[in-house]
């Protein structure tokens, strides 16, 4: 099975997306295909042993539309971004023509339709309708070809979209014009109407796609960060080569101020580097030998090397890229009734429009060309586009700027879903805390130096490969430099070690320790005890047999775990932990940071169990985790939540990925999450009230309140219009009004610019726990 998320050039419209997933969801071979009209992306799942890309492409391409093929995706993002520049440049040119040939037709109807003035028939002896025919017609026929072209391709296939409507519109007040005008001698043609409507609606194409090309800048700008060359070590020199002919192993040379080109780690030099385009973490990271770098970051202040791990479309810089495409080009669960809708608006439309003129003209007897100029404005005014655009980009917009807070939302439906989140479990180690023992006390008995005790200690367990032993070395290391020798080191089984340091016996151990070597802790009995009470890992240390002191360690939470905790429970979302840890710890740990609901003793396998429990109790669960023994929670719960640093295969389960280890972007997720909902619902809204309300003014609904063809006003009107009321008369004068096509074409392509400005709203939006962090 092969899947693939493909550019796709040429949709203008909601309907163009439908025609898609219509048509090629339908041949054999084809598994899942998903149209994204807002990201211009398809996503496609299909049988290579049945269908091949190729026939796909054909058959996308003989809608009109253009498939990028993944060997014809080879362009430099440079090389894209000056084609589709010039594709827009392009649409200015054939906006500014039609405005310049139809100025001169629409400003004279203008002034007519403004000033009420009488029509000029004859300037100069030439019949100025022959001048507007003239004019009219490379507008219709040549401008607007790609209107006629993209019709013909949609009902060639059984489907209709936007193209079909402004085609009947623009082409029936154009031939109505002409004919009229050549062979019936007609004295208003609107060739105004035509030529204006086509101008509007051009002019609301190339707005809309400015818009679209911003809405979609956050892959753009990811591509940008990324190095152009790089400096490595080959036979003994160092040299400077593309960025795609570095290889897995090679050594990297990195100076102060250069971006690290691509993932490695260090095997010489130590420096800060700035990661925050990558990660968003806000201040520079010490990195020395061993440590991972991430390509596309900053090195700051110093030389290093490193081995190059992951190069080319492996880096991490590339997998976010790829997460962002396949989020951006899929869809939220709402979109399915909007693309339903939209599948069946546009013949809805025509047979309205029918509808209206019949309705008009047979009925009411109105003259057969004030109800085609209804019939038109209805065509023309519908918009499935708004409605088509009004999911689509502000997800983009939202999973753009989720990016830029180093969260990776894979999809609309992770947005949908975090905005309905009530339930968030955590997993305790790796989530939660570090995940690492570290020494958190260091207790001294009477008259014993706490940095001597510390020393001679981490010195004795040098000898040792207990993971207690390094979180001990660690933190002499850490705050006194070298440690001593040690000799004569034994292993104590089960209860500890012991060794020689300058001279001095050192033993180290648990309590059953005390019993087995005769020794007395007696004096730090209230230490030990108030320590273990913590849920921390107690150890004596004896000096020639002597108590010096008591070593704790646990497994400390992170620095970001009690802020994000609070936040969450003041969103008044319930927390709850999920651990193996057994009660006292947990709770323990629970009460640190601030969680009052902790399970405990819960084997991994069964965490699958706990969220299937919360969700049997109608809570909306997300679940937050690193590790491979998360990895079924993650997947059952509502909303899997992985921390970036954790393993593969949680990455590879959450929906939602959080590249920097801070907790509060669980916090920022949901916040962003909430946001861009609302924005689509905001979208949806108005383009739904645009269309429920702009329809009917164009079919002439409200003059029926008045009954205005026929000279009689409806009593209940005509009496409200004479009261004193101003209101009254201000309704009365808008209950006679005609909505002009041209005036209708100008409010659909409005209406689709903006529910694309709406949700670029969205780029000026920052969580409110972000701004707390900065």
């Amino acid at each position: 099975m092969t899947k693939l998320v493909l550019k796709v050039k040429g949709m203008h419209c909601a309907s163009c997306a439908v025609l898609i997933d219509k048509l090629i969801g339908k041949q054999e071979g084809v598994v899942k295909i998903n149209t994204s009209y807002g990201a211009e992306k398809v996503t496609l799942e299909f049988d290579e042993a049945k269908i091949t890309l190729a026939r796909i492409d054909e058959l996308i391409n003989q809608l009109g539309y253009d498939l990028i093929r993944p060997d014809e995706a080879g362009n430099t993002l440079e090389e894209e971004e000056l084609k589709e520049a010039k594709q827009i440049k392009e649409a200015g040119r054939r906006v500014l023509a039609a405005f310049i040939i139809s100025a001169p037709i629409i400003i004279y109807y203008m002034l007519i339709h403004m000033f009420n003035l009488k029509h000029v028939h004859e300037l100069w002896g030439l019949d100025l309708n022959y001048v507007y025919w003239v004019l009219s017609t490379p507008v219709q026929f040549i401008i607007a070809w790609p209107f006629y072209r993209n019709a013909y391709t949609a009902l060639k296939v059984g489907a209709a979209n936007m193209d079909v409507l402004v085609t009947l519109g623009t082409s029936a007040a154009y031939f109505y014009s002409a004919i009229g005008f050549l062979f019936f001698n007609i004295d208003h043609p609107f060739w105004e109407s035509s030529a204006a409507l086509l101008s509007f609606i051009l002019l609301g194409r190339y707005i809309e796609a400015r818009a679209k090309g911003k809405a979609s800048s956050a892959i753009k700008e990811l591509l940008k960060l990324e190095a152009k060359e790089a400096h490595l070590m080959r036979d003994g020199g160092e040299i400077t080569v593309p960025l795609n002919e570095i290889k897995v192993g090679d050594i990297v040379v990195v100076r102060p101020g250069e971006k690290i080109p691509v993932d490695g780690v260090i095997v010489e030099g130590k420096t800060h580097i700035d990661e925050k385009v990558v990660t968003g973490e806000s201040f520079p990271v010490g990195k020395g030998v061993n440590d991972e770098v991430i390509g596309a970051t900053v090195n700051q202040d110093g030389l290093v090397k490193f081995r190059a791990t992951k190069v080319g479309k492996d880096t991490l810089l590339y997998q976010i890229v790829k997460m962002v495409e396949e989020a951006q080009a899929s869809k939220a669960p709402i979109q399915d009734l909007v693309d339903k809708i939209s599948e069946y608006f546009v013949p809805a439309v025509v047979v309205l429009s029918v509808i209206v003129f019949v309705g008009w003209v047979f009925f009411a007897g109105l003259p057969f060309r004030a109800g085609l100029m209804k019939m038109i404005a209805v065509l023309v005014i519908s918009c499935p586009c708004a409605m088509g655009l009004a999911t689509p980009t502000a997800l983009v917009v939202g999973i753009g700027r989720a990016t830029k807070f180093g969260i990776i939302l894979k999809g609309g439906e992770a947005l949908e879903k975090a905005y309905r989140v009530n339930t968030i479990a955590f997993d305790k180690t790796g989530t939660l805390t570090i995940g690492e023992p570290k020494v958190t006390d260091v207790v001294t008995a009477f008259a014993v130096d706490r940095r001597e005790l510390l020393r001679l200690a981490a010195a004795v367990e040098v000898g040792s490969e207990h993971p207690l032993a390094r979180a001990v070395i660690a933190k002499g290391k850490e705050e006194l430099g070298d440690l001593p020798p040690v000799s004569d080191f034994r292993s104590l089984q089960g209860m500890g070690i012991e060794g020689i340091v300058e001279g001095k016996k050192l033993i180290i151990g648990n309590t059953t320790l005390l019993v087995n070597l005769n020794l007395n802790g007696s004096e730090l009995s209230q230490a030990f005890e108030r320590l273990q009470n913590e849920a921390k890992t107690v150890v004596y240390v004896f000096i020639d047999n002597k108590l010096a002191g008591l070593l704790a360690l646990a497994d400390t939470l992170k620095p970001s775990a009690v802020a994000a905790i609070a936040a969450l429970k003041k969103m008044n979302k319930e927390i709850i932990m999920i651990t193996g840890d057994n009660p006292k710890t947990a709770e323990a740990i629970g009460k640190q940071v601030g969680i009052d609901r902790v399970m405990a003793q819960v084997l991994p396998q069964d965490k699958e169990k706990v969220i299937a429990g919360l969700q049997a109790e109608g809570k909306v669960v997300a679940m937050v985790g690193d590790g491979i023994n998360d990895s079924p929670a993650l997947a059952k719960a509502d909303l899997g939540i992985a921390i970036g640093s954790g393993t593969d295969v949680a990455i590879e389960t959450g929906e939602v990925i959080l590249v920097k280890d801070d907790l509060r972007d669980v916090v920022t997720a949901i916040q962003l999450s909430a946001k861009t909902i609302k924005k689509v619902w905001q979208n949806l809204f108005w383009a739904f009230i645009y269309n429920v309300v702009a329809i009917p003014i164009a079919g002439g609904v409200h003059l029926l309140f008045t009954q205005a063809s026929l000279g009689v006003a409806s009593p209940w009107v005509a009496k409200f219009a004479d009261s004193a009321s101003r209101w009254g008369r201000v309704f009365y004068n808008f209950s006679q009004a005609t909505l002009r096509p041209e005036i209708a074409g100008f409010a659909m392509a409005f209406s689709s610019v903006s529910v694309v400005l709406n949700s670029l709203l969205l780029k000026l939006y920052t969580p409110a726990i972000e701004k707390i962090k900065s």
